[in-house]
């Protein structure tokens, strides 16, 4: 393997795996029925993708730029994402809160489960927001959520 894919891969690897411990961290938050916050581990998210996204700009692909049978886009941002789809990420999933490793689960499960249709009309929605105002209804949506009764 060439080193532009090797630094590549290895990149993606990374920035999957910051997503990863990034949403356990958040179902462990979830688990205990407190309010995500943003933490080290969004950080952490936010700038392996960074990197991944820099480091994808700096190479300069061609065209025609395959990896596996992928070929990356032109675009930094989509070709970020089809490298994320193509490494495989190591998180060892072991019990982060024993008293509350079956919500974390539970919480793990719904994440991963594809969006509704509903769903998709909401994501749908929020995108087309200028982001103050996305930001404001997500804010406002986990502080009516916190409040909710269980």
């Amino acid at each position: 393997m060439d080193p532009i894919r090797a630094i590549l891969l290895s990149l993606a690897r990374n920035a999957e795996e910051a997503r990863l411990r990034w949403h356990a961290e958040r179902a462990a938050v979830r688990a205990r029925g407190e309010t995500p916050t943003r933490t080290d581990a969004f950080v952490h998210n936010v700038q392996a993708n960074l990197c991944l996204i820099t480091a994808i700009g700096a190479a300069d692909l061609p065209a025609n730029f395959r990896l596996y049978d992928t070929t990356l886009s032109r675009d930094p941002l989509t070709a970020a994402a089809q490298l994320r789809e193509v490494t495989s990420a190591y998180y060892p999933s072991g019990a982060i809160e024993a008293e509350h490793e079956a919500a974390r689960l539970a919480y793990r499960a719904a994440l991963a489960a594809p969006l509704t249709a509903p769903e998709q009309h909401y994501v749908d929605l929020l995108a087309d927001l200028p982001p103050a105002r996305r930001d404001k209804i997500i804010e406002a949506a986990e502080e009516r959520a916190q409040h909710r009764p269980a």
